[in-house]
């Protein structure tokens, strides 16, 4: 498995998409989950979008346990906003 982390990780990387501090993202789906990678920054950052918007949950809660800001994930719903899932 070790190899396939290496490979996903490398991918990641080479696509800008990798979260350069995976275990700030204390959130209990990502740390039970095979699909949910605390690695892929893109993953992570719409989960904590859409874990606002459709589950209503509060941005203070959300952006801790994705491993952000307030004013982080703020900017972060901004670029979404404006440019999609490509902006994240």
């Amino acid at each position: 498995m070790t190899g396939q982390r290496d490979t996903k990780n490398t991918i990641l990387q080479q696509y800008g998409a990798l979260n350069l501090h995976p275990q700030s993202v204390i959130d209990e789906t990502f740390a039970s989950s095979d699909f949910f990678d605390p690695c892929d920054i893109v993953q992570v950052k719409y989960e904590m979008l859409r874990r606002v918007r459709v589950e209503g949950q509060s941005v203070s809660h959300v952006a801790s346990a994705f491993g952000f800001s307030r004013v982080a994930f703020y900017q972060i719903r901004a670029a979404y906003e404006e440019g999609g899932l490509p902006a994240l």
